[in-house]
């Protein structure tokens, strides 16, 4: 069976002339022309051409070249290549072409799908297009035709409806589409469905509140913003747009959205904590610029630590290639080592030495990786100090680390002043290390670690257990750090004194380096150190050790991280090292 559109591939110059034309089928046309170009650059064209004209060309094929030419032939000797083959700037190019061809395959889709919608229209579902095909509505028919959701061809058909030549009723004559400019934009092919879908929607919710002229000019100024901000950008001009246009109607929203403000806390049945809310804007502004301000400070010292890693790495690196120049064959700085005498030699090769040390740092392992460049790994113990959260990690931290001062502060409210998360614990597990705890309120037991760091905070209070629930030990907040030992942990320490931590000294604890409880930890100043919630975490479960020595915190990085264990210094308060410099 021979249909319209195979008669009409089979007149070349018809299809031609189709694509050739105007209107949206020409616009196709063009955008599959700008992208063939894209994809196959004049001078890559003919190069590739060329090559296979080489290849395949011998006196046989050369005469019967012009007989055997058919459209078949044509397109089996077009050259093919897939976008590997694109150079970067083809790339970008041909990604343009496609997004413009998108663009007028979506304006011809419109006019399609606005022509099924008035021919389904009827005074029975069944009289129409749609529903001679045995679907409902139009939206569900384009649907199932196009393979699109119904929430798309939803959006389709209201655009359709809003950017299209509206019928004559009756008297009344044929007017224009109801949002004129948007309907040229997608025809010039320079908005999506999607883009107008939302600027006409938006306006549709003016029409009531606002001077109707004020709509043309909000409508142009719309999609003028769109082609700079994009899809998602527009949504904060139709919040500032609908205030500037409607400023009586201002207070009536914020009343709406704080009566609809919530936040619900449950725990599901793996032990995570959900937290789900909403806030209107004033509520909301203090609590996202506390924890932004919070994620904002770790992100800054991951970055610092990251780019201190990557300079090490870079200055071993070259170390290590200049060692590799100096110890080619006939070199000069060859010869000058080897006049040097054995001394340097022996003292690089002696075991536990500097130098050996600093050699199998440097990834140098034997003498023969000595005369090939080699680009070592960073140093272990910095690693190891590198931040490895997600930022949705560190925003929950920082949420935590609010909720911790807020319970802690002299200045809380009263409610929260006598507010106490207690931690309950067997005497064996404490003793032992081994074992588990429990959070009043909170149904997941807690491992013996987490205890007792947790425990070491302000306002968390221990209650050690027998086995048979008699209560042994009931914390009491005398055990912590006093205000005046606190100011002088922070004289010291100048926040958290994790090496790279840039928390300040409020969004700190004191904690016991050796813990009050289980190991009769003294509660002074050379037993205390301030550490972030994340960091007293991180210590606790990695098997980081803290030491003190002349006054200075130290950390020793566990083996798995640091197989030499080096201690490397805390952090010290900025007038501390302005004196030892």
């Amino acid at each position: 069976m021979t249909t319209q559109g195979d008669q009409v591939a089979s007149q070349p110059h018809v299809l031609v002339s189709a694509i050739s034309g105007g209107g949206a089928l020409g616009r196709v046309g063009e955008g599959f022309r700008e992208l063939v170009a894209a994809w196959f650059p004049a001078s890559d064209a003919a190069a590739e051409t060329d090559a296979a004209a080489e290849t395949d060309a011998t006196p046989e094929t050369d005469a019967t070249a012009e007989t055997d030419a058919t459209p078949e032939a044509d397109a089996a000797a077009t050259p093919s290549r897939g976008a590997d083959a694109l150079s970067d700037d083809q790339l970008v190019e041909a990604l343009r072409a496609i997004a413009r061809l998108e663009r007028a395959i979506e304006a011809l889709k419109l006019q399609c799908s606005s022509a099924i919608a008035r021919r389904s229209a009827g005074e029975s579902r069944h009289d129409g297009l749609a529903g001679r095909h045995g679907f409902a509505t139009p939206e569900r028919f384009i649907a199932a035709t196009t393979g699109a959701s119904t929430s798309e061809t939803t959006k389709l058909i209201a655009v359709a409806a809003a950017t299209s030549t509206r019928e004559s009723i009756g008297a009344l004559p044929a007017r224009g589409p109801r949002y004129a400019h948007v309907a040229a934009a997608i025809s010039a092919g320079t908005t999506s469905v999607e883009v107008a879908h939302r600027i006409t929607t938006f306006l549709d919710s003016l029409r009531l509140t606002i001077d109707a002229d004020h709509l043309e000019p909000t409508e142009l100024k719309l999609l003028e913003r769109a082609g700079a901000v994009g899809v998602d950008g527009l949504a904060r001009y139709f919040k500032l747009i609908r205030a500037q246009l409607d400023k009586p109607g201002v207070a009536a929203r914020e009343d709406e959205l704080h009566a609809r403000r919530s936040l619900r806390i449950w725990e599901d049945q793996h032990g995570l904590i959900h937290l789900r809310g909403c806030f209107d804007p004033a509520t909301a502004a203090p609590i996202k610029l506390a924890v932004e301000t919070l994620v904002s400070a770790d992100l800054h010292a991951a970055r610092d630590a990251k780019s201190r890693l990557a300079a090490r790495a870079t200055a071993a690196a070259s170390a290590a290639i200049g060692a590799s120049d100096a110890a080619a064959p006939g070199s000069a700085h060859a010869s000058d080592a080897a006049a040097s005498g054995s001394a340097h030699a022996s003292d690089a090769a002696a075991p536990g030495s500097a130098h050996a040390s600093d050699a199998a740092a440097s990834g140098v392992t034997n003498a023969s990786d000595a005369t090939a460049p080699v680009i070592p790994l960073p140093d272990a113990a910095d690693r190891a100090l590198v931040d490895t959260r997600t930022l949705e990690q560190m925003t929950a931290d920082a949420l935590a680390d609010l909720a911790r001062l807020a319970i802690t502060v002299e200045q809380a409210p009263p409610a929260l002043a006598s507010a106490t998360v207690v931690v309950r614990i067997d005497n064996d597990d404490l003793m032992s290390g081994v074992g588990f705890a429990t959070i009043d309120d909170i149904d997941q037991p807690i491992s013996t670690t987490t205890a007792l760091g947790i425990a070491a905070g302000a306002g968390l209070i221990p209650m050690v257990t027998t086995g048979d629930g008699e209560v042994l030990h009931l914390g009491r907040r005398q055990r912590l750090f006093t205000k005046a030992q606190r100011i002088a942990l922070a004289e010291r320490d100048g926040g958290c004194a994790h090496p790279d931590c840039a928390r300040p000294t409020a969004h700190t604890q004191a904690h016991h380096i050796l813990w009050w409880l289980a190991h009769s930890g003294p509660t002074d100043l050379s037993n205390g150190v301030l550490l972030c919630a994340f960091h007293h975490w991180m210590i606790h479960h990695d098997g980081w050790q803290i030491f003190i020595r002349d006054g200075a915190v130290w950390f020793v990085p566990p083996p798995h991280l640091d197989p030499e264990q080096r201690p490397r210094p805390g952090r010290r308060a900025t007038r501390l090292d302005l004196l030892a410099a």
